[in-house]
């Protein structure tokens, strides 16, 4: 196991050290606000924050749903079972809103004149 570990390490690392002069590009811009990196960044992470909202709500909103119709349908030994499920779908609710809020605030620290919210 070790071995292949090993093996596999070395190979990602030469793949890494050929490709890397390859992938690299260089940046310009007047400020670092009209930089493309910035920009890029701002994009994705714009992106990457819609998308995980509508995902992660949906998703456990979905469970949420479900166990709580398992909780109406279930004997006494499941429904214990299915009201911490309940309890975990809720919390991973609470744990993506705050991670999401997070991201946006370390964003709008790239924004241009603005405080962050």
């Amino acid at each position: 196991m070790k071995k292949s570990l090993k093996v596999v390490g070395k190979v990602l690392l030469g793949v890494i050290l050929f490709l890397s002069p390859l992938i690299s590009q260089i940046v310009f811009g007047a400020s670092l606000d009209d930089s493309v990196l910035v920009t890029g960044t701002k994009n994705l992470v714009n992106a990457i924050i819609s998308w995980l909202t509508g995902i992660g709500i949906t998703i456990c909103g979905g469970y949420f749903i479900y166990y709580v119709y398992c909780l109406k349908t279930n004997d006494e030994g499941e429904r214990r079972r299915n009201i911490q499920n309940i309890k975990t779908t809720l919390i991973a609710m609470v744990l993506i809103t705050c991670g999401l809020a997070v991201i946006n605030t370390i964003l709008s620290f790239y924004q241009a004149g603005t405080t962050p919210a």
